[in-house]
Protein backbone atom coordinates (compact mmCIF):
# COMPACT_ATOMS: atom_id res chain seq x y z
CA UNK A 1 0.00 0.00 0.00
CA UNK A 2 1.22 3.49 -0.87
CA UNK A 3 1.52 6.08 1.88
CA UNK A 4 2.59 9.72 1.59
CA UNK A 5 5.98 10.68 3.06
CA UNK A 6 6.05 11.15 6.83
CA UNK A 7 2.91 9.03 7.31
CA UNK A 8 2.72 5.68 9.09
CA UNK A 9 0.10 3.55 10.79
CA UNK A 10 0.24 3.79 14.58
CA UNK A 11 -0.98 1.78 17.54
CA UNK A 12 -3.21 3.47 20.09
CA UNK A 13 -5.65 6.37 19.93
CA UNK A 14 -5.36 9.66 18.06
CA UNK A 15 -5.98 11.77 21.17
CA UNK A 16 -4.04 13.12 23.12
CA UNK A 17 -1.28 13.15 20.46
CA UNK A 18 -3.48 15.13 18.08
CA UNK A 19 -4.50 17.60 20.77
CA UNK A 20 -0.88 18.21 21.75
CA UNK A 21 0.09 18.65 18.08
CA UNK A 22 -2.61 21.24 17.42
CA UNK A 23 -1.59 23.11 20.55
CA UNK A 24 2.02 23.29 19.36
CA UNK A 25 1.05 24.18 15.79
CA UNK A 26 -1.63 26.76 16.65
CA UNK A 27 0.44 29.66 15.32
CA UNK A 28 1.09 27.84 12.05
CA UNK A 29 -2.61 27.12 11.68
CA UNK A 30 -3.60 30.73 12.23
CA UNK A 31 -1.07 31.79 9.59
CA UNK A 32 -2.55 29.21 7.22
CA UNK A 33 -6.07 30.54 7.85
CA UNK A 34 -4.92 34.05 6.93
CA UNK A 35 -3.68 32.99 3.47
CA UNK A 36 -5.80 33.90 0.48
CA UNK A 37 -4.94 30.68 -1.38
CA UNK A 38 -6.54 28.44 1.20
CA UNK A 39 -8.68 25.55 0.00
CA UNK A 40 -10.92 25.80 3.04
CA UNK A 41 -11.76 29.36 1.98
CA UNK A 42 -12.04 28.44 -1.70
CA UNK A 43 -14.05 25.22 -1.38
CA UNK A 44 -15.11 24.02 2.08
CA UNK A 45 -16.38 27.19 3.76
CA UNK A 46 -18.62 28.44 0.89
CA UNK A 47 -20.11 24.94 0.53
CA UNK A 48 -20.76 24.63 4.27
CA UNK A 49 -22.47 28.01 4.40
CA UNK A 50 -24.80 26.91 1.59
CA UNK A 51 -25.49 23.67 3.45
CA UNK A 52 -26.36 25.51 6.69
CA UNK A 53 -28.93 27.75 5.00
CA UNK A 54 -30.83 30.39 6.95
CA UNK A 55 -29.53 30.42 10.53
CA UNK A 56 -31.16 33.59 11.87
CA UNK A 57 -32.51 32.96 15.36
CA UNK A 58 -30.88 29.53 15.61
CA UNK A 59 -28.73 28.37 18.52
CA UNK A 60 -25.58 26.67 17.20
CA UNK A 61 -22.65 24.74 18.66
CA UNK A 62 -19.39 24.51 16.72
CA UNK A 63 -17.38 21.56 18.07
CA UNK A 64 -13.66 21.93 17.43
CA UNK A 65 -14.24 25.55 16.54
CA UNK A 66 -10.58 26.63 16.55
CA UNK A 67 -10.54 30.38 15.75
CA UNK A 68 -14.32 30.10 15.24
CA UNK A 69 -14.59 30.89 11.54
CA UNK A 70 -18.08 29.42 11.40
CA UNK A 71 -19.28 30.75 14.75
CA UNK A 72 -18.27 34.27 13.77
CA UNK A 73 -20.22 34.01 10.52
CA UNK A 74 -23.19 32.40 12.29
CA UNK A 75 -23.30 35.22 14.84
CA UNK A 76 -23.14 37.78 12.04
CA UNK A 77 -26.12 36.04 10.40
CA UNK A 78 -28.19 36.35 13.57
CA UNK A 79 -27.54 33.03 15.30
CA UNK A 80 -26.69 32.52 18.96
CA UNK A 81 -23.26 30.97 18.44
CA UNK A 82 -21.50 28.65 20.89
CA UNK A 83 -18.05 27.12 20.38
CA UNK A 84 -15.90 24.41 21.92
CA UNK A 85 -12.19 23.78 21.32
CA UNK A 86 -9.31 22.33 23.38
CA UNK A 87 -6.59 24.71 22.14
CA UNK A 88 -6.27 27.86 24.23
CA UNK A 89 -4.42 29.89 21.58
CA UNK A 90 -7.11 29.23 18.96
CA UNK A 91 -9.86 30.23 21.38
CA UNK A 92 -7.91 33.39 22.12
CA UNK A 93 -7.91 34.22 18.42
CA UNK A 94 -11.66 33.57 18.34
CA UNK A 95 -12.23 35.96 21.26
CA UNK A 96 -10.14 38.64 19.52
CA UNK A 97 -12.04 38.23 16.23
CA UNK A 98 -15.41 38.37 17.98
CA UNK A 99 -14.43 41.58 19.74
CA UNK A 100 -13.17 43.11 16.51
CA UNK A 101 -16.38 42.16 14.67
CA UNK A 102 -18.63 43.28 17.51
CA UNK A 103 -20.39 39.93 17.95
CA UNK A 104 -20.89 37.70 20.97
CA UNK A 105 -19.58 34.15 21.05
CA UNK A 106 -20.12 31.70 23.90
CA UNK A 107 -16.81 29.82 23.91
CA UNK A 108 -15.59 27.02 26.14
CA UNK A 109 -12.25 25.21 26.24
CA UNK A 110 -12.32 21.44 25.80
CA UNK A 111 -12.95 18.61 23.39
CA UNK A 112 -15.82 16.23 22.70
CA UNK A 113 -15.48 14.89 26.24
CA UNK A 114 -17.26 18.07 27.40
CA UNK A 115 -20.37 17.58 25.24
CA UNK A 116 -22.26 15.86 28.13
CA UNK A 117 -22.01 19.13 30.09
CA UNK A 118 -24.41 20.91 27.71
CA UNK A 119 -28.16 20.59 28.34
CA UNK A 120 -30.35 18.31 26.22
CA UNK A 121 -32.42 19.71 23.35
CA UNK A 122 -30.53 23.01 23.57
CA UNK A 123 -29.20 23.53 20.02
CA UNK A 124 -30.74 23.80 16.58
CA UNK A 125 -27.47 22.98 14.79
CA UNK A 126 -24.32 21.17 15.89
CA UNK A 127 -21.30 21.59 13.61
CA UNK A 128 -18.29 19.30 13.40
CA UNK A 129 -15.97 21.22 11.02
CA UNK A 130 -12.79 19.48 9.86
CA UNK A 131 -12.19 17.79 13.22
CA UNK A 132 -13.75 14.31 13.33
CA UNK A 133 -10.57 12.68 12.04
CA UNK A 134 -9.05 13.50 15.43
CA UNK A 135 -11.93 12.05 17.47
CA UNK A 136 -11.44 8.48 18.64
CA UNK A 137 -15.13 7.67 19.27
CA UNK A 138 -17.26 9.35 16.61
CA UNK A 139 -20.25 7.21 17.49
CA UNK A 140 -20.32 8.65 21.00
CA UNK A 141 -19.84 12.19 19.64
CA UNK A 142 -22.84 11.73 17.35
CA UNK A 143 -24.96 10.29 20.17
CA UNK A 144 -24.17 13.36 22.24
CA UNK A 145 -25.02 15.64 19.30
CA UNK A 146 -28.35 13.83 18.95
CA UNK A 147 -29.07 14.48 22.65
CA UNK A 148 -28.15 18.16 22.36
CA UNK A 149 -30.38 18.89 19.38
CA UNK A 150 -33.99 20.00 19.35
CA UNK A 151 -36.45 17.67 17.63
CA UNK A 152 -35.95 19.16 14.16
CA UNK A 153 -32.25 20.00 14.58
CA UNK A 154 -29.37 18.78 12.46
CA UNK A 155 -25.64 18.18 12.42
CA UNK A 156 -23.39 19.66 9.73
CA UNK A 157 -20.05 17.97 9.11
CA UNK A 158 -17.02 18.79 6.97
CA UNK A 159 -14.13 16.40 6.48
CA UNK A 160 -11.05 15.88 4.42
CA UNK A 161 -12.59 13.64 1.78
CA UNK A 162 -11.82 10.03 2.75
CA UNK A 163 -10.65 9.29 -0.80
CA UNK A 164 -8.02 12.02 -0.42
CA UNK A 165 -7.03 10.69 3.01
CA UNK A 166 -6.11 7.41 1.31
CA UNK A 167 -4.29 8.98 -1.63
CA UNK A 168 -0.80 10.00 -2.65
CA UNK A 169 0.05 12.76 -5.09
CA UNK A 170 1.31 11.97 -8.58
CA UNK A 171 2.48 14.57 -11.09
CA UNK A 172 2.25 13.79 -14.81
CA UNK A 173 4.91 14.71 -17.35
CA UNK A 174 2.92 17.80 -18.36
CA UNK A 175 2.69 19.01 -14.76
CA UNK A 176 -0.86 17.88 -13.99
CA UNK A 177 -1.36 16.76 -10.37
CA UNK A 178 -3.32 13.53 -9.95
CA UNK A 179 -4.14 11.38 -6.92
CA UNK A 180 -3.57 7.64 -6.57
CA UNK A 181 -5.97 6.09 -4.06
CA UNK A 182 -4.42 3.20 -2.14
CA UNK A 183 -5.77 0.97 0.64
CA UNK A 184 -9.12 2.72 0.97
CA UNK A 185 -10.57 0.01 3.21
CA UNK A 186 -7.53 -0.14 5.46
CA UNK A 187 -8.86 1.85 8.38
CA UNK A 188 -6.82 2.83 11.40
CA UNK A 189 -4.88 5.55 13.17
CA UNK A 190 -2.05 7.19 11.25
CA UNK A 191 0.75 9.35 12.60
CA UNK A 192 2.06 12.14 10.40
CA UNK A 193 4.13 15.33 10.49
CA UNK A 194 3.54 17.56 7.46
CA UNK A 195 1.54 20.59 6.37
CA UNK A 196 1.45 22.90 9.43
CA UNK A 197 2.87 20.29 11.80
CA UNK A 198 6.42 21.67 11.85
CA UNK A 199 8.11 23.54 14.69
CA UNK A 200 10.27 26.68 14.46
CA UNK A 201 13.41 24.60 13.85
CA UNK A 202 11.78 22.73 10.98
CA UNK A 203 11.25 19.52 12.94
CA UNK A 204 8.06 17.57 12.46
CA UNK A 205 5.35 17.71 15.12
CA UNK A 206 3.79 14.22 15.40
CA UNK A 207 0.03 14.32 14.91
CA UNK A 208 -2.45 11.46 14.78
CA UNK A 209 -5.76 11.08 12.98
CA UNK A 210 -8.16 8.35 11.93
CA UNK A 211 -8.50 6.94 8.45
CA UNK A 212 -12.21 6.21 8.03
CA UNK A 213 -14.38 5.57 5.00
CA UNK A 214 -17.54 7.38 3.97
CA UNK A 215 -19.45 4.29 5.11
CA UNK A 216 -17.97 4.62 8.61
CA UNK A 217 -19.31 8.15 9.05
CA UNK A 218 -22.72 7.38 7.55
CA UNK A 219 -23.16 4.26 9.67
CA UNK A 220 -22.15 6.15 12.83
CA UNK A 221 -24.71 8.87 12.08
CA UNK A 222 -27.50 6.42 11.33
CA UNK A 223 -26.63 4.42 14.44
CA UNK A 224 -26.94 7.57 16.55
CA UNK A 225 -30.46 8.20 15.24
CA UNK A 226 -29.82 10.60 12.36
CA UNK A 227 -31.20 10.64 8.83
CA UNK A 228 -28.81 11.72 6.08
CA UNK A 229 -30.34 14.71 4.30
CA UNK A 230 -27.42 15.86 2.14
CA UNK A 231 -23.97 14.72 1.02
CA UNK A 232 -21.74 17.17 -0.82
CA UNK A 233 -18.39 16.82 -2.61
CA UNK A 234 -18.00 20.50 -3.47
CA UNK A 235 -16.27 22.20 -6.36
CA UNK A 236 -14.40 25.45 -5.83
CA UNK A 237 -16.16 28.77 -6.04
CA UNK A 238 -15.66 30.87 -9.20
CA UNK A 239 -13.31 33.04 -7.15
CA UNK A 240 -11.34 29.93 -6.27
CA UNK A 241 -10.97 28.93 -9.92
CA UNK A 242 -9.76 32.42 -10.76
CA UNK A 243 -7.23 32.35 -7.93
CA UNK A 244 -5.89 28.78 -8.18
CA UNK A 245 -7.02 26.97 -11.33
CA UNK A 246 -4.38 24.24 -11.00
CA UNK A 247 -5.43 23.38 -7.46
CA UNK A 248 -9.08 23.38 -8.47
CA UNK A 249 -8.34 20.95 -11.32
CA UNK A 250 -6.71 18.63 -8.78
CA UNK A 251 -9.89 18.85 -6.71
CA UNK A 252 -11.74 17.52 -9.78
CA UNK A 253 -9.47 14.47 -9.88
CA UNK A 254 -10.00 13.72 -6.19
CA UNK A 255 -12.28 15.93 -4.06
CA UNK A 256 -10.68 17.74 -1.15
CA UNK A 257 -13.75 17.77 1.06
CA UNK A 258 -16.83 15.80 2.03
CA UNK A 259 -19.80 17.54 3.67
CA UNK A 260 -22.72 15.83 5.38
CA UNK A 261 -25.99 17.13 6.79
CA UNK A 262 -27.98 14.77 9.00
CA UNK A 263 -31.26 15.55 10.73
CA UNK A 264 -32.45 14.29 14.08
CA UNK A 265 -34.91 11.47 13.52
CA UNK A 266 -34.98 7.80 12.77
CA UNK A 267 -34.56 5.04 15.30
CA UNK A 268 -31.42 5.05 17.37
CA UNK A 269 -29.50 1.80 17.66
CA UNK A 270 -28.53 0.52 21.09
CA UNK A 271 -24.89 1.43 21.86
Amino acid sequence: MLLPPNVRYANGPADPTSREAWTRAAGNYLAHCARERNWNKLIEIPAMRRLLGDVRGKRTLEVGCGPAHYSLWLAQQGAEAWGLDPVEALLGAAHDSAEAEGVELRLRQGGVERLPEYPAAHFDIVLFPMMLEYVDDVEQAFRQAHRLLVSDGFVAISLVHPMRSFSVKYETDDGEELRIVSGYLQRGVIEWSMWIMVDEEGNGIPCRSHRRTIEDYVEALVGAGFLIEALREPDASPEGWALDARGCRENHHCPNFLLLKAVKGGRRRAP
